[in-house]
């Protein structure tokens, strides 16, 4: 008897520490790259909303545009005449700061404002006074507006040499005083880098709506038609 159980204990399958060591660890690893798999899955599925302040590029831009056509003037704002406090609001209550703790009033036209800075003012002086030259050339179909918000050479017939040039040399100072335009309002709003681009198309649609009847514009599926 003694015999027999040895030699069926013998015959029985021997797992040493370390086979049974990486059994063990098998079940831990797959759980592993189960989580790491769904973690995957879930951050493919997540997508991140970056803030773009669409109302306050769309008032900016209207702004600048109505500006540079002339369709509206800068003017300061009006100086504001504040009205004598009585004794009751300003010494019994102690004005407005009185009330501070309760927090800032909500700003509800903070989206409807445009932005405007140094730089700012500057490129669109620059645009204005550029577009005043460039007129004959909107009115003869000779440049246009595309649908990026830069400004094209669209034909030169009936111009000599040194017009040519001219309306060259005006085009590709506008569109860089328009890039660093766009530029400088994704700045002063402080957005990324790559917002310009939604900034500049904010920007080209202005720019075609308000163009005058016979200028050149192109479409949004890059078709050029005659306003």
């Amino acid at each position: 008897m003694r015999e027999a159980a040895a030699a069926t204990a013998a015959a029985r399958p021997q797992w040493s520490n370390h086979e049974k060591g990486g059994v063990m660890k098998r079940p831990v690893h797959l759980l592993r790259f189960f989580v790491l798999a769904a973690l995957g899955f879930i951050a493919t599925c997540v997508t991140v909303n970056i803030y773009f302040p669409a109302a306050k590029v769309e008032k900016t831009a209207e702004k600048i545009v109505d500006e540079v056509y002339q369709e509206k003037k800068e003017t300061p704002p009006p100086e504001q005449k504040g009205k004598p406090q009585s004794l009751k609001e300003d010494d019994m209550f102690g004005g407005p700061t009185r009330f501070a703790w309760l927090g800032p009033a909500p700003a509800y036209a903070e989206e409807a404002t445009p932005v405007s800075n140094a730089a700012i003012r500057a490129l669109k002086e620059q645009i204005g006074q550029r577009h005043q030259e460039l007129l004959p050339y909107y009115q003869q179909g000779q440049v246009g507006i595309n649908k990026d918000g830069f400004l094209e050479v669209r034909g030169t017939s009936g111009l000599g040499l040194p017009q040519v040039a001219t309306l060259k040399r005006l085009v590709d100072a506008d569109n860089a005083a328009r890039r660093q335009l766009y530029e400088e309002v994704a700045k002063a709003l402080g957005l990324r880098p790559e917002q310009v681009s939604q900034v500049r198309q904010i920007f080209a649609k202005q720019w075609r709506d308000k163009a005058q009847a016979g200028w050149s514009v192109q479409a949004d599926n890059g078709q050029w038609v005659r306003k």
